[in-house]
């Protein structure tokens, strides 16, 4: 039922999803502002509604025009009206070179980059990385020389150049992320075939197109900087990163059989999700592979089911402590003599 304060409140501002659609974004990409950047801070009615202003929503579209014009998010979100006004006419003077962002306030990104060509391209154009919080770039001739390294180098971003864009170049773009642990990858290539782009984009690599210009290559870094941070904001690893089981089969089934003092059979059922999961996992990794499309499509099946898993241990360790014992410390039963 609608409340008082509802009512009132439609006449004074606008719900999410039309202060979006006003300034033309994705509700989604709002929230994320919202809650990294605090871009605006709308008020709530009793029920929890944000209600935005008219101020507000032009905020929000000074804001959006002035980031599809290569400025960073992280380092216009505090600015106040003026400021974004002043900006947006200054870069609206010239569209073709849009200012640099504002320093970030901190750049701990370790940036690779792949490919001669792309570092001269990026070199020549003037582009400033560490405005974008990037600490440290490492550049390497190609992807041959880039595996080499992989051994002992951590990234969080990933910037690869192909001339063309083919099943085993994409293979290894994967590969190479998985193995520095990146957080967000992008792929410049200038011809490629449709499988290989969708192998990249099931794994969750942002795809470019050569760029032709200045502006074009500072919102292909500043969309790749900003990727990094809202993995680090949410807490994710990249799509890729599995991880470990905390428990064995035999600890399961201990988990599993053991008596509960609670009027249900939580542990039981998380321990059977668990091992059903796990299977999954499993089978999604050896599954045999008509094309690489389909390759790419099981490991992203393998990674899905691995997080959950992961998540469903989280739950199955809060039960145990409601409970008052750990499953940690679960041994398995003894082995018949």
């Amino acid at each position: 039922m609608t409340t008082e304060d509802e009512r009132t409140g439609a006449h004074q501002g606008y719900r999410s999803g039309e202060a979006a659609r006003m300034a033309k974004m994705p509700v989604t990409t709002l929230r994320i502002w919202e809650r990294r950047y605090g871009v605006v801070a709308p008020p709530k009615t009793a029920s929890g509604q944000r209600l935005y202003s008219e101020d507000d929503v032009r905020r929000l579209t000074l804001i959006k025009i002035l980031v599809s014009r290569g400025h960073a998010i992280g380092a216009i979100a505090r600015l106040d009206r003026e400021q974004l006004q002043f900006l947006a006419a200054r870069s609206a003077r010239d569209s073709s070179l849009p200012p640099e962002p504002a320093v970030v306030e901190s750049a701990d990104i370790r940036l690779a980059l792949v490919g001669g060509h792309l570092a001269q391209r990026m070199e020549a154009s003037g582009v400033e990385w560490r405005l974008y919080g990037v600490k440290a770039l490492v550049g390497f001739p190609d992807m041959a020389e880039a595996r080499r390294a992989a051994a002992t180098e951590r990234f969080d971003a990933v910037l690869v150049s192909i001339d063309s864009l083919q099943e085993d170049a994409a293979e290894e773009v994967i590969a190479f992320g998985e193995a520095v642990r990146a957080k967000a990858i992008a792929v410049v290539y200038s011809f490629g075939t449709g499988p290989a782009a969708e192998m990249l984009r099931v794994a969750g690599v942002r795809l470019y197109r050569e760029p032709d210009s200045r502006t074009e290559i500072r919102q292909m870094l500043g969309d790749l900087c900003e990727r990094v941070r809202i993995q680090d904001h949410a807490g994710d690893d990249a799509v890729w990163s599995r991880a470990r089981r905390r428990y064995d089969d035999s600890e399961l089934e201990v988990i599993a059989n053991r008596s509960s003092t609670i009027a249900c059979e939580c542990p039981r059922h998380l321990a059977e999700l668990i091992l059903k999961l796990s299977s999954f996992e499993r089978y999604s990794d050896e599954c045999l592979s008509r094309s690489a499309q389909d390759a790419a499509l099981h490991r992203y099946l393998g990674d899905v089911s691995n997080r959950a898993c992961a998540m469903i241990e989280t739950a199955l360790e809060r039960v145990a402590r409601e409970e008052g014992w750990f499953a940690a410390e679960v041994e398995p039963p003894a082995a018949a003599e």
